[in-house]
């Protein structure tokens, strides 16, 4: 199980592949290109592999002038 906390929900995902960060987030139906993800305390980029047991966050960014 991947566990996915994002604007304060948790979610559990059962992977039967291994995806890329980027495919999870399209899963979640979260657009990649207004989030961080973040594994262990670190930013991950979207190509990056997610494995079974890993516990990511994901972090709205903010942009404006």
């Amino acid at each position: 199980m991947v566990h996915v906390s994002y604007q304060g929900k948790k979610h559990l995902l059962q992977l039967r592949e291994p995806l890329t960060v980027r495919q999870l987030l399209e899963q979640l139906k979260i657009n990649p290109e207004t989030v961080l993800v973040g594994l262990r305390g670190k930013i991950i980029p979207e190509t990056a592999l997610v494995a079974d047991g890993d516990e990511l966050d994901v972090i709205r960014t903010i942009s404006g002038g």
